[in-house]
């Protein structure tokens, strides 16, 4: 019994080893190819008009899409929604490369594949949110999650350091060769995650998706806790895009357009 214990042990710290060692990879190279083209799309045109364009289409599409691929992460199986998601991701930062080395060198070609890389975020993240509780014990939970959220703060500090650094070195077409190598190791990781799918996305679907979606809705709303949490949320994240965006833009039109100067203004946010 006690080497049936230490075997099951050691195969869920494994499983959330090779879990967070991907999506450490993958968050690690969307963060520095983000901040890349958001800086560079402040040097470019110090426009406030650019940068809300750029604000629009790099997170309008997580926050509309969001509840639509949250029942896709009940229904579908997570490890390939999270595997596809970063492929997808990959491919369309590949054709910018592309492009770019090329010399089609738009800023709305930027802005199409910020929002091609939010609609994967969308994808991504309910996906690997509901994924964790199926490959670690409930005991150990909160532990992961505590450790998960350390790893994203501590890539989040890094990123923008990187990012600055690669900015400064390298033209903007190889820094999104950066996103593509690292989502291909995500992915490669990946497959190795043995993970079995969850019960709700091993049968037929009796439920259309906007039922599941309602019963969500319905869900939240009976709760007084998990209602207020959302509208917390809600209003904080309205309140906190113009803080955590507009800096940039501030810091360029003032102080000039150097790199480490974004980079520094990321890292003190963080």
């Amino acid at each position: 019994m006690n080497e049936i214990n230490e075997q099951a042990n050691r195969n869920w710290v494994r499983d959330v080893a090779l879990f967070l060692t991907s999506q450490g990879i993958s968050l690690f190279g969307s963060s520095i190819v983000q901040y890349a083209i958001m800086w560079h799309i402040t040097i470019e045109t110090g426009s406030g008009v650019m940068m809300t364009l750029y604000i629009i289409c790099a997170f309008l599409p997580t926050f509309l899409l969001s509840p639509v691929t949250g029942v896709w992460a009940d229904r579908f199986n997570r490890k390939q929604l999270i595997m596809w998601a970063d492929g997808g991701i990959a491919l369309a930062t590949l054709i910018l490369a592309f492009l770019y080395m090329q010399g089609y060198q738009e800023i709305w070609m930027l802005l199409i594949v910020a929002a091609i890389r939010a609609f994967g975020a969308a994808v991504q993240t309910p996906a690997v949110g509901a994924i964790l509780p199926q490959i670690v014990p409930k005991s150990e939970l909160t532990r992961i999650n505590g450790l998960n959220s350390s790893i994203q703060g501590i890539l989040n500090f890094g990123s923008p350091l990187i990012s600055a650094g690669l900015l400064a070195a390298w033209p903007l077409s190889y820094i999104f060769l950066v996103d593509v190598v690292t989502a291909g190791l995500a992915i490669v990781t990946m497959l190795f995650l043995k993970v079995r799918t969850h019960d709700k996305a091993s049968r037929n679907q009796s439920a259309s998706y906007t039922a599941d979606f309602m019963l969500g809705v319905r869900y939240v709303k009976n709760h007084d806790f998990l209602r207020n949490l959302f509208i917390f949320f809600g209003i904080f994240m309205l309140l906190i895009a113009p803080a955590s965006m507009l800096p940039t833009l501030v810091v360029t039109r003032t102080y000039g357009d150097e790199v480490w100067r974004l980079s520094a203004i990321e890292i003190a946010f963080s």
